[in-house]
């Protein structure tokens, strides 16, 4: 919590002010923009940068207006985002903060297992079999216990698309080849 705390203090520093309708409204729109950009079919490199650059900066625009909540859903989206474009440090890094955070404060059934699903999907990016299959079964075993039906469904399809196998066939920003 520190640390957001700081991050939000220098973030503001530099930024114009906005209210609180603005910051929840702009936050939830590039949330909007990540699931849209998560969900095409075919990204071009531009895209994968969009996808990154929007889940931070939804991020950004959570840390004066949401709580712990919203907090973990932005560096799950963060760990996401990081993960579709193949940078998987990073969607570990993002994915351990959703997963401490929202156990450190006691987040919602569906919250809970969708962080772990979170790390089961980033070390998948990563190749790391191992500890993927090891979040893969808690995320599932979470899941089975969401009281809501409609949270579970949701979490449900986030589960059943991380990748099986051995490390996923996502191209890396490093694999492509950028012009001189």
């Amino acid at each position: 919590m520190i640390a957001v705390k700081l991050c939000l203090e220098r973030c503001h520093q530099y930024a114009r002010k906005m209210d609180v309708l603005e910051e929840r409204t702009v936050a939830a729109q590039l949330y909007g923009r990540c699931w849209e950009l998560l969900e095409s079919p075919e990204r071009s490199a531009d895209e994968d940068a969009e996808l990154l650059t929007s889940a931070f900066a939804s991020r950004h625009h959570w840390l004066p207006v949401g709580g712990p909540e919203q907090w973990a859903v932005s560096d799950w989206m963060v760990a996401r985002a990081a993960g579709a474009v193949g940078m998987g440090e990073l969607a570990i890094r993002f994915a351990w903060r959703a997963h401490v955070a929202v156990l450190g404060e006691g987040g919602p059934d569906w919250l809970v297992a969708s962080c772990v699903e979170g790390l089961a999907r980033a070390y998948a990016v990563v190749g790391d079999v191992g500890e993927r299959d090891r979040w893969l079964a808690e995320a599932a075993r979470l899941t089975s216990l969401i009281v809501d039906d409609e949270d579970r469904t949701l979490i449900e399809s986030q589960v059943a698309t991380v990748p099986l196998g051995g490390p996923t066939a996502i191209t890396t920003i490093r694999d492509q080849r950028f012009p001189d």
